[in-house]
């Protein structure tokens, strides 16, 4: 899988922060952002970044993987409410499987997320750690 670094840049906002969508009529949370309230079906959104902190609900381990991804294995996955109050699902870093627990507090960050061998560029994202 190759990274391409125009598609990077162009999504570095919604890649590299939290951007969630909140509509100024009802004041519904819109994440992953988008132009339009699935609550109100109003238009008039303003873009929002979100703190990055949250609450561990639940979290599973996964031990297969995608080709490529093999140095990273397992991989935890956990369901984290946000204190925004959206719930998402995203992966964890720097885990210690003896300090997961529920109710833990988490922070998101960025992480190497895999190496383009072909061209040497190295593609970032956001997982949560523990705090």
């Amino acid at each position: 899988m190759k990274v391409f670094p125009p598609q990077l840049w162009r999504n570095k906002e919604t890649l590299y922060t939290l951007i969630a969508g909140k509509c100024n009529k009802c004041g519904n949370i819109i994440f992953p952002y988008q132009d339009f309230c699935n609550k109100c079906k109003s238009y008039n959104i303003s873009k929002i970044k979100l703190s990055g902190k949250g609450t561990l609900i639940s979290w599973t381990v996964a031990y297969q993987n995608r080709p490529g991804f093999e140095k990273t294995m397992p991989i935890y996955i956990g369901l984290i409410k946000l204190d925004e109050g959206i719930e998402i699902i995203a992966p964890l870093t720097d885990v210690d499987e003896s300090e997961l627990k529920e109710n833990a507090r988490v922070e998101a960050t960025l992480r190497k997320l895999r190496a383009d061998s072909n061209n040497g560029l190295i593609e970032y994202g956001i997982k949560f750690r523990l705090i």
